[in-house]
């Protein structure tokens, strides 16, 4: 037989309601930001426009984890770490998702041929999402001081913008625009104008690859930084 809550519980409850569980719905934000950072990797490894949907959807339900986790915030009077951590946590999670959601928008639209540089940069996004979920895992299981020296988000970022800067450079400097701006060649200005044309929509989908690297580390720094208060 179930045992009925004394009276006097259910009257504090109703005063000040049970703590909401922050560290497990963040938790859920972070797992699903680790598939939709692996379904890009995939998408741009594969090359196939089917694998666009996986990464749609979780987008979509990264948004719907962060709405749902920001009314809590609203509702709740008492949580387990500072409101305002919660909520930066929560949107860098987000606008992550929305830089991958646009790296697939622009290849889409721009007609764009994944690259090996995108497919590096995708990669390290899928590794320091990884970092983030399991570093909030560490936070959930109670062990905030193991979480500072287990952030390497900052390094996926500082590699991705490595990446990001040899891109660039070899889009300049490799055999096709060699040829182009010999002296004894002769390109037309059709030829010219593609040139310039596909070097800005691959930089329009290395930029957004970027930008989510520089989300990334925001959200690890947000991480590292309550596990100090809270460690």
């Amino acid at each position: 037989m179930k045992q009925r809550k004394p009276w006097w519980l259910k009257a504090w409850e109703m005063i000040v309601p049970p703590m909401t569980d922050f560290h497990a719905l963040l938790g859920e934000q972070a797992e699903n930001l680790e598939a939709a950072s692996k379904a890009l990797q995939e998408y741009l490894e594969e090359n196939d426009p089917a694998l666009a949907a996986p990464v749609k959807e979780h987008v979509r339900a990264g948004h719907q984890l962060r709405q749902r986790n920001l009314a809590l915030l609203h509702k709740n009077f008492i949580t387990p770490i500072d409101r305002e951590d919660i909520y930066t946590l929560a949107m860098n999670i987000d606008h992550i998702l929305d830089y991958l959601k646009n790296t697939v928008r622009e290849v889409e639209v721009l007609q764009v041929e994944p690259d090996h540089w995108m497919q590096k940069m995708a990669e390290q996004l899928s590794i320091g999402a990884g970092v983030l979920r399991q570093g909030l895992k560490l936070l959930q299981d109670g062990m905030a001081d193991q979480v500072p020296s287990s952030m390497t988000t900052h390094h996926q970022e500082r590699h991705i913008e490595a990446l990001y800067r040899d891109a660039l450079a070899e889009m300049f400097g490799g055999e096709e625009y060699r040829l182009l701006s010999e002296s004894s060649s002769d390109p037309s200005g059709r030829e010219c104008l593609q040139f310039v044309i596909s070097r800005i929509k691959r930089r329009e989908v290395y930029r957004h690859l970027s930008n989510a690297a520089d989300r990334l580390d925001h959200a690890g720094e947000a991480l590292r930084d309550i596990s100090v208060k809270y460690e």
